[in-house]
């Protein structure tokens, strides 16, 4: 398992032949790693969930093996220094860290005082400390929220402050794990453009751990594709992204690049492989050019009865400004439907809404034919599950199998039925191999799993996910997806609270666009995410850019425009 850096600067991270196993675990989290990064260096490291990336991270600073306790074997060096035989805390100044959940190190009680605090324990002067809060506010765009409470925070914000406190730093190293994961396209481009010129300006070495490749292909020097604990492939993100075992190990091609492979494979097609749409113009414009979409795009379910209807909503928190404005909408059975908007307009509101959890100011929260201010959450609970944000909001038993069955028992399922839609769920979600592991041990991907199962199984009449794809490797997302779908064919309504723009434009079958708590557009997923800046995909703009014909916007995704293609 080697890795080579691209040669002639500074070693400022080097394993060799390093292996770990937490204790409890017989099978190692890494395993005889070599791998070298240099001074400078933008790397992604990505693979499946539970493949070594975030052991790797936790390496970097100390956590493991101080924190995360273990057996290790070779060696590894961080700046000149082993992060093993030093506390963290001494290895803070050299790398900042951005966890994979933001709420794991955000400990102060609003904005400005989370940033601050690292450098208060540094011992910073008030005017330095002053200084790097008000700089780092504005690199991320978010002086808007500097007096902002943590607590009213959206997952997208919180993880903007997150990096915001290690940035503040100035770290020589900057280790992000999964950094983008809750945030809109727009938000996630303005994080990852400013660490690239920060990397430019301040020559510091970004490692960043990614399962959304589409979003960060373009600014790294290197991916390393992790398996089993292991490096597999290493190398340029253009040759990378070509090579047949990448394509083979279903890691999930950028949009760009499986149009690239499907091309070439087809032999229409023989070049670079494209990074963003800039260059897919360049690389695939000849092809494309001149060809007409004759055939609009087939809308993906059946509209059904109406499940829940939300009817001119209007919410505040506390004496906070409105956080939803008037919203109309309804949910409907056979139709995956997709809630979207920018970080902070009110997604998460608008869905706890939907089983009583909030209750509107004004208007009305119609489940089925009962108004949700008139029945118990416990009771809605039945009809409407809803898997959170974040899940560790959902993970409290001792295991797996325990978290899932807790559901189920106390929705008043008999113990055989309770067994058979645990096994279920846990083959679904490939959680059987963990089904006496403690869930708050696993892996971000693993416990999103456990949280999605442990509502999944219930099979309620309404499902409700908040980023349920946030930490999911691209397999498990497919199959996710294939399971909603179907799901949603059997009469069911199906609500995805996301970001993820290429998986709304290959599911859903209707998108609500949120913007500052209105709805925006609420249509096909053509109609809304083709009229969007902030929305479109990736295939769409290239295909706006290339094609003619009246139907342009129906292009969404590579299968799309293969067809015109073809």
């Amino acid at each position: 398992s080697r890795s080579r850096p691209r040669g002639g600067g500074e070693l400022v991270i080097e394993f060799e032949r390093f292996s770990f196993t937490y204790w409890g675990q017989e099978k190692p989290a890494l395993l005889d790693v070599t791998l070298k990064i240099e001074e400078g260096e933008f790397v992604l490291l990505t693979g499946p969930s539970g493949s070594g990336k975030t052991s790797l991270c936790r390496c970097l600073n100390g956590l493991i093996p101080h924190f995360h306790g273990g057996v290790l074997e070779g060696r590894v060096l961080v700046d000149g220094l082993d992060p093993t035989s030093l506390k963290p805390c001494d290895m803070a100044l050299r790398v900042g860290m951005v966890f994979q959940d933001p709420e794991n190190q955000l400990i102060a009680t609003d904005v400005e005082r989370d940033i601050a605090f690292g450098l208060e324990n540094l011992g910073c002067a008030p005017e330095v400390i002053e200084g790097r809060v008000g700089d780092v506010l504005a690199m991320l765009d978010i002086t808007h929220l500097r007096t902002a409470p943590l607590t009213s925070l959206s997952g997208g914000q919180k993880q903007m402050v997150a990096l915001a406190g290690a940035l503040a730093m100035r770290p020589r190293i900057l280790v992000m794990d999964e950094p983008t994961s809750e945030l809109d396209p727009v938000s996630a481009t303005r994080l990852l453009t400013t660490v690239a010129s920060l990397r430019r300006e301040l020559g510091i070495t970004v490692v960043l751990v990614e399962h959304r490749l589409e979003r960060v292909v373009k600014y790294v020097d290197r991916i390393v594709l992790f398996r089993e604990g292991t490096v597999a492939v290493d190398g340029e993100p253009r040759s990378v992204l070509g090579s047949s075992e990448v394509v083979a190990a279903d890691i999930g091609l950028p949009p760009l690049s499986r149009l690239g492979v499907e091309l070439r494979r087809r032999g229409l097609w023989q070049g670079a492989m494209p990074l963003d749409v800039d260059e897919a113009l360049t690389a695939f414009g000849p092809l494309l050019r001149e060809r007409s979409v004759l055939t609009p795009r087939t809308e993906r379910g059946v509209e059904g009865s109406v499940l829940l209807s939300v009817n001119d909503v209007w919410f505040r928190y506390e004496d906070g400004p409105p956080v939803l404005r008037g919203v109309r909408h309804d949910v409907r059975g056979g139709q995956v439907l997709a809630v979207m908007g920018r970080n902070g307009c009110g997604k998460t509101t608008l869905v706890k809404h939907y089983n009583g959890l909030l209750k509107p100011m004004s208007g009305t929260v119609c489940v089925g034919p009962d108004d949700s201010r008139n029945v118990p959450v416990a009771r809605l609970a039945g009809t409407v599950g809803l898997v959170f944000q974040n899940p560790n909001d959902h993970l409290f038993a001792e295991t797996v199998e325990e978290e899932i069955l807790f559901t189920l028992l106390h929705l008043g399922f008999e113990a055989d039925e309770a067994q058979r839609r645990l096994h279920e769920a846990l083959s679904l979600f490939r959680l059987t191999r963990y089904r006496a592991h403690y869930p708050r041990s696993l892996s971000g991907g693993e416990r999103q799993r456990v949280a999605l199962a442990s509502v999944v199984a219930a099979r309620p009449r309404i499902l409700v996910l908040d980023e349920p794809t946030r930490g999911l490797e691209h397999s498990l997302k497919n199959d996710l997806m294939g399971f909603l779908r179907q799901y949603a064919a059997e009469g069911n309504g199906v609500v995805l609270v996301t970001h993820d723009v290429e998986t709304v434009a290959g599911n859903a079958g209707r998108v609500v666009l949120l913007e500052a708590g209105r709805v925006a557009g609420n249509g096909s997923p053509a109609a809304v995410l083709g009229n969007s800046d902030g929305f479109c995909p990736d295939i769409c703009r290239l295909a706006q850019a290339t094609l003619s014909g009246a139907d342009i916007a129906q292009i969404l995704t590579v299968d799309d425009l293969l067809g015109v293609v073809n």
